[in-house]
């Protein structure tokens, strides 16, 4: 059992979510994540220390779809999905030049 992220997970359960973290310690933590059956629900995104590029809500997961996002609400009852998404959207970011730290509240569906 990985201590780190346990205590993640019981941070992500809250209405604060969990500390601010690393991209690299994102996506360990969303395979983390996705193994135990936990999908990720809300993410927020901050610039991270040597980051040039604002966050926008394209680099997020939402509780709310974005116009045209007909599948969303898959991604929050799917973990394996939901981990696939947390990825496309830090890919996203990386492809704009972001570097971002992360927040996240993650449950079961």
């Amino acid at each position: 059992m990985n201590e780190r992220f346990e205590k993640l997970i019981a941070q992500s359960q809250t209405g604060g979510g969990t500390e601010w973290i690393s991209e690299a310690e994102l996506l360990e933590f969303n395979e983390y994540l996705a193994q135990r059956g936990f999908g990720v629900s809300r993410m927020e995104v901050k610039r991270a220390e040597g980051g040039t590029v604002r966050p926008n809500h394209g680099y997020e997961v939402t509780p709310q779809p974005f116009p045209g996002d007909d599948d969303h609400w898959m991604n929050h009852f799917d973990p394996v999905r939901s981990a696939a998404y947390v990825r496309e959207q830090v890919q996203y970011a990386k492809v704009d030049g972001a570097l971002f730290d992360y927040k996240v509240w993650a449950e079961q569906p």
